[in-house]
């Protein structure tokens, strides 16, 4: 299909959603020389890794571009794991502007639109260095100086703070709910204004939910001993990027960067493409 109308383009655009969470998954070529950018979203399944999924692709040729804002240089790489903000018209005549983790444009004449390509396979996983979300079945939340008690035993002194402040004795923290504070070595509070942050705390249903996230890069150790203790807890599940670790199989995955079996399994099958 040619769509030379910026009309025609925002009708394809809209009956996609606007490409809305949807990918970049390649980039070859270059302007004028036999460029291809291939697009697409997922339309069924879900997000969790190991999960069945569905997508739909398109391989979009570019015709007589006059401008062309991309760089392999930008921290964007085009791949199916990374979901974009969307795709939308540029600002005045024929072109595209893809939101993704930066912006980046397209200026042509025309485009030459493939036909639909339908994947299925499973949802490939990923992990997240600085954010988890923890639950624990019929687990109190824990006190601040539970903290501070179990990672002294790994030999961290830490302390809690608030955003840029000083350091805060256990009993001036509320309590159950520390949500907003942060940890961070002793020693570093005078020099960093976060650490790792308790950026969530709830206990509801019987079921405590933390969500942490890593603030402060040379907090990273402190960071990992803290999610050892918590996968040491009874029937936890701590949840990074798309995947569901219980304790055991975190504890695996940090000290060997190996996924839980039924994990590992789906990232060497491959997915089938139907046109």
């Amino acid at each position: 299909m040619i769509i030379e109308s910026r009309e025609k383009l925002e009708e394809w655009l809209d009956q996609n959603n606007w490409f809305e969470d949807g990918y970049v998954s390649t980039i070859e070529g270059e302007p004028n020389i036999a460029l291809k950018i291939t697009i697409g979203y997922q339309v069924e399944g879900t997000y969790v890794a190991g999960e069945y999924q569905k997508l739909i692709e398109y391989d979009i040729h570019p015709f007589n571009v006059s401008k062309w804002t991309y760089s392999s240089s930008h921290a964007f790489s085009p791949s199916r794991e990374w979901c974009i903000e969307g795709i939308d018209l540029i600002e005045e005549g024929f072109g595209l502007k893809f939101d993704t983790p930066y912006t980046f444009e397209i200026v042509c004449s025309s485009l030459e639109v493939s036909e639909p390509k339908s994947i299925e396979g499973y949802t490939q996983p990923w992990t997240s260095d600085s954010e988890v979300f923890i639950e624990a079945p019929h687990k109190e939340v824990p006190t601040p100086d539970y903290w501070i008690d179990e990672l002294r035993k790994r030999g961290y002194s830490v302390s809690f703070r608030y955003y840029s402040g000083t350091a805060k004795g256990v009993d001036e923290l509320p309590y159950p709910d520390y949500s907003g504070y942060y940890i961070q070595s002793t020693g570093r509070v005078k020099q960093s204004q976060e650490g790792v942050f308790f950026k969530c705390i709830t206990d509801e249903n019987c079921k405590l939910r933390i969500t942490l996230e890593l603030k402060d890069e040379k907090s990273a150790e402190v960071w990992k001993a803290l999610l050892r203790i918590v996968a040491n807890w009874e029937k936890v599940k701590i949840s990074s990027g798309n995947v569901v670790f219980e304790g055991a199989e975190w504890l695996q995955f940090v000290e060997t960067g190996k996924y839980p079996e039924r994990i590992e399994k789906i990232k060497t099958s491959g997915n089938t493409v139907q046109s």
